[in-house]
């Protein structure tokens, strides 16, 4: 199961026009690019996926229960030179 705070998700769909919905169904279709350990935050990983025709990078931790919790979700340019994304 995939989850997320609420005000999170209204957050990133006003301020960023980003769906979790859509980044959800994603990840659960396994068309993520890749996995990485995120350098900032330990405990973290990122979720690499191409989004609306950009590379974007969502981190997210795994609960007890094995739900993946997103923290967040943004456009990347440094990943995007990396996977090859279209230009923004």
């Amino acid at each position: 199961m995939v989850i997320w705070d609420n005000n999170k998700y209204r957050k990133l769909k006003e301020e960023r026009n980003i769906d979790l919905v859509e980044i959800e169904q994603i990840i659960l279709a396994k068309k993520y690019i890749t996995t990485l350990k995120n350098q900032s935050r330990p405990s973290q990983k990122i979720f690499i996926i191409l989004y609306k025709n950009y590379i974007h990078v969502v981190p997210y931790i795994i609960d007890q229960n094995r739900n993946i919790i997103l923290k967040t979700a943004y456009a990347s340019r440094k990943f995007n030179k990396i996977y090859g994304g279209s230009e923004k």
